[in-house]
């Protein structure tokens, strides 16, 4: 009777066994849904949709640039003095001849009296000397000698009054005072600047381009320009290209063409934006995009139904901006009707993968 007990239980666990590796198996199948598909129903779309497709997009270049003087005056004396005054306050308006500083020189002056001294003494003896010749009393020779002193007494009277004249720095050139270096009582040497003058009317804006980008570049070139600091937005054409590259930074500079625009100061930060050789890319419209937290998403027809999908954002040109991640050739995308403001999103700005 034990044997019979031992032999039902060790067939009860072979039969369990077999059971649950069929089980395992799939091959009992006894109440089971088998698998199947179910239809869905279309979401609706609210808005309009678009198919993505590659166009051509134009680029630019910017670069820092800065405004500059196309006749910036360094006005410098000619003889040294000290600086016994001064005409002219940083930002005034002058006009050409107009004085700006004085030197204090007594020794020129000196110089001119004796020189004016000179000229009237060999004066008098030329009128005596012709009054001479006339009566037979000195020879020819003579009286060409004292002629050669009297010239010599002008031309000495002459530079004498020019070197005087030095003393007083004169305007070279309408213009605006940018700065002064100088203070009464310096003492001034010839070649030192001690004012510096630019005209208004004759103002460019100079930037640097790295050289890889020389050969898109030619006179004539339309450029946008920018100054910050008076709110100025503007077009101008290239003028001059410098030929040679800084070796350090391996750029060159480029200059606009002549700009007569009010508020515009020498050293001013400005920009310049450079057309360069279009590209093909992808372009859609801009309410097309949203913000989810720090993200730039836009909705996507995936098999008739919207996804969501992420994309990275290049410049914004007009109302569309430019996409360079996130979507392909063929793509749909739904323009939602109501539009989504992208704070912090401008020209040139665009949003991380």
């Amino acid at each position: 009777m034990p044997h019979n007990r031992k032999y039902w239980g060790l067939a009860g666990l072979v039969i369990g066994a077999l059971l649950f590796m069929l089980w395992l198996a799939g091959l009992l199948t006894w109440g089971k849904i088998q698998p199947g598909t179910v239809a869905l129903k279309p979401s609706r779309v609210s808005g309009t949709t678009l198919t993505v497709q590659e166009v051509e997009i134009p680029q630019e270049l910017t670069v820092m640039a800065q405004v500059i003087s196309k006749t910036l005056a360094q006005v410098s004396p000619q003889v040294p003095g000290r600086v016994s005054r001064i005409y002219v306050e940083v930002g005034a308006k002058v006009k050409a001849g107009d004085p700006l500083v004085a030197l204090a020189a007594p020794e020129y002056q000196a110089r001119l009296a004796q020189a004016q001294a000179r000229l009237t003494q060999a004066a008098a003896d030329f009128e005596r000397y012709q009054r001479l010749l006339k009566e037979g009393a000195v020879s020819p020779q003579e009286f060409q000698a004292m002629e050669s002193r009297y010239k010599a007494a002008q031309a000495q009277t002459q530079e004498a009054a020019a070197f005087k004249g030095y003393t007083v720095l004169a305007a070279p050139r309408a213009g605006v005072v940018a700065a002064r270096q100088a203070a009464v009582g310096d003492l001034a040497q010839p070649g030192q600047v001690l004012l510096s003058l630019y005209d208004p009317e004759e103002m460019q804006i100079e930037g640097e381009v790295n050289e890889t980008y020389r050969a898109e570049l030619k006179p004539g070139l339309p450029a946008a320009l920018e100054v910050p600091a008076v709110g100025w937005r503007g077009e101008a054409k290239l003028s001059e290209i410098f030929p040679i590259s800084e070796a350090p930074s391996r750029t060159f500079k480029v200059r606009t063409e002549r700009l007569a625009v009010a508020g515009l100061t020498p050293g001013m930060f400005a920009r310049l934006h450079l057309p360069l050789r279009p590209t093909r890319g992808y372009l859609i419209p801009q309410g097309a995009v949203r913000l989810v937290g720090q993200l730039t998403m836009v909705e996507a027809l995936v098999e008739g139904r919207p996804a969501r999908r992420q994309v990275k954002l290049g410049r914004q040109i007009g109302d569309r901006v430019e996409v360079l991640a996130g979507l392909q050739t063929g793509d749909r995308i739904i323009i939602p009707a109501k539009k989504y403001p992208l704070k912090g999103l401008g020209e040139g700005a665009g949003g991380g993968l």
